[in-house]
């Protein structure tokens, strides 16, 4: 069986912890987006609801960064 290098194991860690990371920053807001845009458009209150869920997925999308971030270094210290 084919085995890869340490360091090659390593960056390929590295590229699959970073690229969830982005991609759950972009699901964070987008989910944000969408529930303010569902609102807006049920209770009419275009475009209150959008921008404060907007920020509120935005501010999700950060601190999920911030906590697989702080994990990933954690596992890098062992």
């Amino acid at each position: 069986m084919w085995r890869l290098g340490a360091s090659r194991g390593q960056t390929f860690r590295t590229i699959g912890a970073l690229s969830a990371v982005g991609i759950s920053f972009v699901l964070a807001v987008m989910m944000g987006a969408g529930i303010g845009y569902l609102l807006d458009r049920w209770l009419g209150s275009s475009p209150w609801a959008f921008i404060l869920f907007f920020f509120i997925g935005v501010t999700a999308g950060i601190l999920n960064v911030i906590r697989a971030s702080a994990a990933y270094l954690r596992d890098e210290e062992r």
